[in-house]
């Protein structure tokens, strides 16, 4: 069975071929996928992941840095929603939210997923896995498809 951390890797990988591909085609639909997955992803990583680890003391500061950078990404993401296309800052702020996003991941992917595998049993993990799937089904229906 898949773990939590299982299928947030998977989804990290799929953002990051995301962003290649909005680096290459420049356009608003692409960056819209990235927030419909984005979106859920911060979502449920909160709501699920980082609320059992906060139950560690000890880890309560790593969770708190890693909220940060969620908000960091989603307020970057709301100034991209207001531009347009063509506009003179929108590459280099869609660059400014993929470098946000990879250091996020790296940081969460190495520190996070590596301290919370030694206090979340692998049962643990996968139930967790298992609401997270659970969480993003119930938001994909309360969150409407286009944004436009």
């Amino acid at each position: 069975m898949e773990s939590i951390y299982d299928i947030l890797i998977k989804e990290h990988n799929m953002v990051s071929d995301l962003f290649q591909q909005v680096l290459r085609d420049n356009s608003r639909e692409t960056l819209l996928k990235i927030k419909a997955a984005l979106d859920p992803h911060m979502a449920g990583e909160e709501k699920l992941f980082y609320s059992e680890l906060e139950k560690k003391e000890e880890l309560s500061e790593l969770v708190s840095h890693a909220v940060e950078e969620h908000d960091e990404a989603r307020s970057i993401m709301s100034e991209l929603e207001s531009m347009k296309e063509g506009d003179k800052n929108w590459t280099s702020k869609i660059k400014e939210l993929k470098e946000s996003i990879d250091h996020h991941v790296e940081e969460e992917e190495g520190e996070v997923f590596e301290k919370a595998q030694k206090v979340i049993s692998q049962k643990k993990a996968e139930e967790i896995a298992q609401q997270y799937l659970e969480f993003k089904k119930s938001f994909k229906q309360e969150t409407p498809a286009s944004m436009h």
